[in-house]
């Protein structure tokens, strides 16, 4: 089913690990990095062979022809003679792990973050022209936290939403797209394959208001003046069944001519009772944060169109099982 590559740190060598790894796990949400995490069998018998693995070797996951994760094991953990625990993360970890001071002078996001990335030896696989104009200092800020401010800014500024993902090693940024997968499994090669939605564990679902804003008044922060109110959108038979619930948003001097644009965008995202729904399912690979599912759940009367907010990968005692959490694809902004 599965198989786990080590390659050592000085590339001196490289071992099928997969006979003696135990249970595994690794997860997919909004963030870039993604962390792997795996067992492996010990024995202080006389014969019984000498793990391999170190902290700083790189593994790689695969399913058949498919990559799954590539990363760098960055912690070990030995208890007695229980098996060794494993903790990698791919190579967007190295954004999240150091300080580092960048000026930027109204250079386009693409070329921002083109340049912190190759300062730090990722690959890039591809990024999409983003022309919004970042013109701002860090001073010991992560990386990470720099390119996630970048992005945040170019999804305000130019109307869409970015997923980041790495794949074999190189780094995909990329607008996000309706990407509707169907998940598929099979509990013996003997057996033809099904779908994950058939067979639904512990299904959870919230619903609530205390998110629920019906009103939403934009303001601009503009320094040479006081802050004014640029537009106001409310929901009338909202206010009237659950009580005025008011948000206010400043945004910059230079995006007051969006003042109702993003006033309407904003009372569409949480003019609405919210939901949080989990649910456990079959492993399928291709379930990744960014996904759209359509679900039919009976118990909970879960149903409809989703987006995969995380998805927790685990293999144990050979079943390959995923912990899913969704969201309605219109919350997500």
């Amino acid at each position: 089913m599965f198989q786990v590559a080590l390659i050592k740190s000085d590339g001196s060598a490289r071992y099928d690990i997969t006979p003696i790894v135990g249970g595994m796990s690794w997860d997919s949400d909004f963030t870039i990095t993604t962390a792997f995490e795996f067992d492996v069998a010990f024995s202080d018998t006389r014969f019984f062979p000498t793990i391999p693995c170190d902290v700083g070797d790189m593994v790689i996951l695969a399913k058949g022809e498919d990559e799954v994760f590539r990363g760098i094991i960055v912690s070990e953990s030995r208890k007695g003679r229980s098996p060794v625990t494993y903790s990698a993360y791919d190579f967007s970890w190295y954004l999240g792990q150091s300080k580092s001071v960048y000026q930027f002078n109204r250079i386009s996001a693409s070329q921002a973050i083109t340049k912190i990335v190759d300062d730090f030896g990722i690959s890039i696989g591809s990024i999409p022209d983003m022309p919004t104009l970042i013109d701002k200092i860090f001073i010991q800020e992560s990386p990470g936290k720099i390119i996630q401010y970048i992005i945040d800014t170019v999804e305000k500024h130019e109307g869409y939403q970015i997923n980041g993902e790495m794949r074999e090693g190189k780094l995909y940024l990329e607008k996000r797209q309706d990407l509707l997968i169907t998940g598929t499994f099979r509990l013996a090669e003997n057996i033809s394959e099904a779908d994950v939605t058939q067979v639904i564990g512990s299904p959870s679902r919230t619903r609530s208001i205390e998110e629920m804003r019906n009103r939403i008044q934009i303001i601009v922060d503009d320094e040479e003046t006081e802050y004014e109110v640029t537009a106001q959108e409310q929901d009338d038979a909202l206010i009237a069944r659950y009580g005025l619930l008011e948000e206010t948003i400043k945004i910059d001097a230079e995006d007051a001519a969006k003042s109702r644009q993003v006033a309407k965008i904003m009372l569409q995202r949480l003019g609405k009772v919210h939901e949080k729904n989990a649910v456990k399912l079959m492993g399928d690979i291709r379930f990744k944060a960014g996904r759209l599912l359509d679900l039919v759940e009976p118990v909970t009367g879960m149903t409809g169109r989703f987006m995969i907010a995380s998805a927790k990968h685990r293999v144990a005692n050979l079943i390959y099982t995923m912990d899913i959490e969704l969201v309605f694809p219109e919350d997500v902004g």
